[in-house]
C-alpha cells in the first residue's frame, strides 16, 4: 500500500456509491433564512385571507388590512425566533416531517396565545376582531404546517438537488471500504466528500503535508476537514492537527469505532454523527460578511476622497524618475494564494520573483518622491483597489512577497497561520511599531501580533486600528 492514497470521491461517486454528487441549489447556510422568509409570506397571506374571508362574510366589508399584516409579521418573527432557538431550521430537522409538525405546533400555540393575550389586555389594534383572529389561528396553523410538511417531503426526496453540498476532505488511516459508513452519512447530511486521503501506518505526516494542505486551496472550494483516525495513536492525530493549523478551515475528528458506542448519539458536527471540532474557522460567516461590508464602504469612501491626492502622487512619480507609476509584486494572501499588489513606485527597481531585497532605511534605490510617499504611507493608497477586488482587507496581517513567505515560513513555526484571514492595508503589528525592514526576531514579533489579531478580531478592533493608523500617518507626514 502506498504511503498516501488520494480518492477523488466526487469524480468516482458511482464506483464508491456514497451518494455524493454536486448539487446546484442554494447553500446549506441559506436554507434556514429561506424557510423563515417562506413562513413569513405564508402567514401574511393566511392572515389577509382570514380577515378578508371573515369580514366579507360576517360584516360584508373588508376594512383596513394593515393590522392583520402587522399581526402576521409579529407572529412570524416570534415563531421564527422560537424555532431557531430550538434548532428548528437545521437541514437535518427540516427533513423530519413529524419533528416539524411537533415543533411548529408548539411554537405556534405559545407565540400566538402570548401575542393575542397582550393585544386584548392592552386593547391594541381596534380593527382586530376576535372572529378574524380565531380564523387566522386556524388557517395560519394549517398553512404553516402544510408548507413545512411539503418542504420536508421535498427535502427528503431531493435534498441533493435542492441544497448545494458543502465540499469536505476526509483524512483517514483506514481503507476506504471501512470508512464508507462515514462517507454515506456525510452525503446524507448535505456534505460532498470531494477527497478521501488514506494514510498508511508508515506514512510520515510531514512528508505528505503539502498534498493535504493543497486540497484546501480556494479553487477547490473545500468547506472543512474530517479526520477518521485510530484513537490509539494520539501522536499521529496531534501531528496531523498541528499540520492542518495552516489551513483556515474547521477541523473535526470522528470518534474511533471502538469508542463510538460509549459516546452516545449527540447532536454533533454532522447530523446525528458525533464529531469533535478540534479547530474552528478563524471567522464565522457573519463575521466575514461584517468585515467585508466595512472594507467595501470605507475603501470606496477613501478612494473617492483621496483620488486628487493619488493623481498628484502619480504625476510626481512619473515626472521625477524613469519607470512606471505603479509598482506591482506577487504577494501571499488568504489561505496561501498569490495576488498582485498595487503600490506607487518608490524605488528605481521593480524587484519580484525568487529574490526580493527588503528596503532599508537609507536604501539608495528609494527615489526622492518615493521617500516622502513611503514616510507618509501614501504609496499604499493604490491597495484600495486590491481591497475592492477582494484580495485584501483594510486591516489584517501585511502581505509579504512570495520570496519572503517561503523564507520566513521555514524559520518561524506559526508563520503560515497569519494567512487565516485576508492580508490588510494596515494591521495590529504595524500600529505597534513593527513596519518596514525587519530582522528575524522582529519578524517573529510581527507574526505574534498578527496571530493575536486573528484570535481577537472584532469590528471595533478594526476601527481602532484604522484610527491609530491615521494618527501615525499624519504624524509621519508632518516631519
Amino acid at each position: 500500500m502506498a504511503d498516501i492514497t488520494d480518492y477523488r470521491v466526487s469524480g468516482e461517486a458511482g464506483r464508491l456509491e456514497t451518494g455524493a454528487g454536486r448539487g446546484f441549489g442554494i447553500p446549506g447556510y441559506l436554507v434556514g433564512p429561506a424557510v423563515f422568509f417562506t413562513d413569513l409570506c405564508v402567514l401574511v397571506l393566511a392572515s389577509v385571507a382570514s380577515a378578508v374571508g371573515y369580514h366579507g362574510v360576517m360584516l360584508q366589508e373588508v376594512g383596513d388590512l394593515s393590522t392583520f399584516v402587522g399581526l402576521a409579521c409579529a407572529v412570524a418573527f416570534y415563531v421564527g425566533a422560537f424555532l431557531a432557538y430550538r434548532g428548528g431550521y437545521s437541514v437535518r430537522r427540516l427533513m423530519q416531517p413529524l419533528v416539524q409538525c411537533r415543533e411548529v405546533s408548539i411554537a405556534w400555540v405559545a407565540v400566538f396565545l402570548m401575542l393575542v393575550t397582550l393585544a386584548f389586555l392592552l386593547k391594541v389594534g381596534p380593527n382586530v376582531s376576535r372572529g378574524a383572529t380565531i380564523t387566522f389561528f386556524v388557517t395560519g396553523w394549517s398553512a404553516i404546517a402544510a408548507s413545512r410538511g411539503l418542504l420536508s417531503a421535498q427535502l427528503g426526496r431531493r435534498a441533493r438537488q435542492i441544497i448545494a453540498p458543502r465540499q469536505v476532505v476526509v483524512i483517514s488511516d483506514q481503507r476506504i471500504e471501512e470508512g464508507r459508513p462515514h462517507l454515506e452519512d456525510l452525503a446524507l447530511n448535505g456534505y460532498d466528500v470531494a477527497r478521501f486521503f488514506v494514510l498508511s501506518p508508515s506514512t510520515k505526516i510531514a512528508e505528505v503535508g503539502d498534498e493535504l494542505i493543497e486540497a484546501a486551496r480556494p479553487h477547490h472550494r473545500v468547506d472543512s476537514y474530517f479526520l477518521l483516525m485510530d484513537w490509539g495513536r494520539p501522536d499521529r492525530i496531534a501531528e496531523l492537527a498541528e499540520l492542518l493549523r495552516a489551513v483556515p478551515l474547521p477541523i473535526r475528528l470522528f470518534p474511533d469505532p471502538k469508542f463510538a458506542r460509549f459516546l452516545g448519539q449527540q447532536d454533533g458536527a454532522v447530523g446525528g454523527v458525533w464529531a469533535a471540532e478540534i479547530q474552528r474557522a478563524p471567522l464565522s460567516l457573519w463575521e466575514r460578511l461584517a468585515k467585508r461590508a466595512l472594507d467595501v464602504v470605507v475603501a470606496s469612501a477613501l478612494l473617492m476622497a483621496t483620488l486628487p491626492l493619488m493623481l498628484i502622487s502619480a504625476i510626481l512619480v512619473k515626472m521625477t524618475s524613469r519607470g512606471p507609476v505603479f509598482f506591482t509584486q506577487t504577494r501571499t494572501g488568504f489561505n496561501g494564494t498569490s495576488f498582485r499588489i498595487f503600490k506607487f513606485r518608490t524605488l528605481t527597481t521593480m524587484d519580484d520573483g525568487p529574490v526580493v531585497r527588503q528596503v532599508s532605511r537609507y536604501d539608495d534605490r528609494v527615489t526622492r518622491v518615493g521617500r516622502f510617499l513611503r514616510r507618509s504611507s501614501l504609496d499604499e493608497l493604490p491597495q484600495l483597489i486590491n481591497i475592492l477586488r477582494g484580495e485584501m482587507s483594510l486591516v489584517g496581517p501585511r502581505p509579504h512577497a512570495a520570496a519572503h513567505t517561503d523564507h520566513y515560513g521555514q524559520l518561524i513555526a506559526n508563520y503560515a497561520h497569519r494567512h487565516h484571514v485576508k492580508p490588510g492595508l494596515t494591521g495590529w503589528a504595524q500600529v505597534n511599531g513593527f513596519r518596514g525592514e525587519t530582522t528575524l526576531a522582529q519578524m517573529k514579533a510581527r507574526v505574534d501580533h498578527d496571530l493575536w489579531y486573528i484570535d481577537n478580531w472584532s469590528p471595533w478592533l478594526d476601527i481602532k486600528i484604522l484610527i491609530k493608523t491615521s494618527v501615525v500617518a499624519l504624524k509621519a507626514s508632518a516631519y
